[in-house]
């Protein structure tokens, strides 16, 4: 059942998005009365059709995307030529620009749309503070955790990807903070710290006796340049590492990530609360986690780090390192059992749940509160904060896009039609909110992605239009034709590439 509601779903999210940017195409070329032969959903042979005054409207078989026709759009030779004024190779080039633009535009008027309606519905998401590191910029300025951070030099904070990118300019912050209803300003000078990187391994014995939380690494497999060795290791590898004190452990590597020197201010993000937020199998809702095996639940962050913890097999570790300093550690809980105190509505208890059925109860999606309910803006803000929300998605995907192209993000970062079913999925799975979230994603990027300038795309006869504009001679049908075939050509293969990757990657 739940794979044919995530068909259901994903042939609705990229119904909408197919025709809304297809609609904006039709409706230009109504404008400037250019003829269209077909408005299409999906690709392949009709399920039925609908005959209009001029247009035959198609509902194909495969609905993976869609297409409109336009009269004169494929005039091959000079000898195909009409002078029938309908046709679109006939129209201005500034005509032409626009019906071709429109699509695009509609694609993010439509993430506009959709994020407004999100902002009167649900809201939008905080980006609060876990917890604050001793020493660093962020308590220097009085940042707490518990924090919410809802303004960075002028700019609303939707999720940590804004934030951090502010933060990695290195440049002075004035924040905004929400404290207890109240609203806080204050500046923040992030710090320069040199090379990070998180690492997991396992087969580590005698894991119960090591500490590494404030130690110094001396060497990892003899080599003292850390950071450069680990360029050179893959997932499997045999790690030895020393530490400065003279301990020496053994193991295989499961994860490494490598961040270079960059800016902090030295905080960590709240994604959720202690508190349960239905009922479960071994927990009720209102229920507040706090304790786990005697380690107090103070803040979010105390939770999610234990959760973290009881992840993990008896011969694994996780552990963070800064300029060759262990900073941060997580052992598994080498019992099965676990002791959960509870404050409940009948007063204190104490519950013995295995790590199994903890962690299943709680990674059910919505078992906990999140750190703090989504904020609904309200006057001026209903309209200007989605509007600056979408702005900045649509700005992140052209980036994205430019990085693909020099690359800065591989192959493995690009998801295709599987990919998207999958997402839409998990995404069906924590409700309308978050499908509609995903469908601004989708409008967004299918908009940014159709004004790359390739031929087969909007961008590529965007190209042609704005040559026409300062040649003021049309393109040669010819040459029009062979490089859209090209174009039409390296498409399909970026299809069958991207849906390869997909089909490795998810299944």
């Amino acid at each position: 059942m739940s794979i044919l509601i995530s068909i259901i779903w994903f042939l609705i999210v990229i119904s909408v998005v197919v025709v809304v940017h297809e609609l904006g195409h039709f409706l230009f070329a109504k404008i400037f009365n250019t003829k269209v032969e077909e408005f299409a959903i999906g690709f392949g042979p009709a399920i039925f059709k609908i005959s209009g005054k001029e247009t035959l409207f198609r509902f194909n078989c495969i609905p993976l995307g869609g297409y409109v026709k336009l009269g004169g759009e494929e005039i091959f030779d000079e000898e195909s030529k009409q002078d029938d004024p309908t046709l679109f190779y006939n129209k201005k080039p500034w005509q032409k620009l626009l019906i071709t633009a429109a699509g695009p535009i509609f694609s993010f008027l439509l993430g506009y749309f959709i994020f407004i309606g999100i902002a009167g519905l649900y809201g939008f998401p905080q980006v609060v503070i876990g917890d604050v590191s001793q020493g660093s910029p962020a308590e220097d300025a009085g940042l707490m955790p518990g924090d919410i951070i809802r303004k960075v030099n002028g700019k609303y904070i939707f999720n940590q990807g804004i934030l951090g990118m502010e933060i990695s300019e290195g440049n002075p912050l004035e924040m905004t903070l929400i404290r207890n209803d109240e609203e806080i300003v204050t500046n923040v000078v992030p710090t320069l710290v040199g090379d990070r990187a998180v690492f997991m391994l396992n087969y580590i014995k005698n894991l119960d006796q090591l500490n590494l939380y404030g130690e110094e690494i001396f060497s990892i497999n003899g080599e003292e340049d850390i950071f450069s060795v680990m360029k050179q290791m893959d997932v499997g590898d045999p790690i030895e590492v020393q530490l400065k004190n003279g301990v020496v452990f053994k193991g295989n590597l499961i994860y490494y990530s490598y961040t270079p020197p960059t800016y902090i201010i030295g905080i960590t993000y709240s994604y959720f609360s202690n508190e349960i937020n239905q009922d479960l199998n071994y927990f009720k809702k209102g229920d507040k986690i706090v304790s786990i095996n005697d380690v107090y639940i103070e803040k979010s962050v105390d939770l999610e780090k234990m959760i973290t913890r009881i992840q993990l097999n008896l011969d694994e570790v996780i552990f963070s390192v800064t300029e060759n300093i262990i900073d941060n550690e997580y052992k598994p809980i080498f019992s099965d059992i676990l002791f959960i105190g509870i404050e409940r509505e009948t007063g204190f208890t104490e519950i013995q749940i295995s790590k199994g059925d903890f962690l299943n109860d709680i990674s059910k999606p919505g078992a906990l509160v999140p750190s703090y309910p989504n904020w609904k803006p309200k006057g001026f803000d209903f309209l200007s904060v989605p509007i600056h929300w979408a702005n900045y998605l649509i700005t992140l995907t052209f980036q994205s896009l430019g990085q693909l192209f020099t690359g800065k993000l591989g192959s493995e970062d690009v998801v295709g039609i599987v990919g998207l079913s999958v997402i839409i999925g998990e995404a069906a799975k924590f409700g309308l909110e978050a499908i509609l979230e995903l469908m601004a994603l989708i409008t967004i990027g299918l908009g940014a992605f159709n004004l790359i300038p390739i031929p087969g795309l909007d961008g590529g006869r965007i190209v042609f239009s704005i040559y026409e504009l300062i040649a003021r001679k049309p393109v040669s049908p010819k040459v029009e034709a062979i490089v859209n075939t090209i174009g039409f050509l390296f498409l399909i293969f970026l299809v069958i590439f991207v849906t390869y990757n997909d089909i490795m990657r998810f299944f």
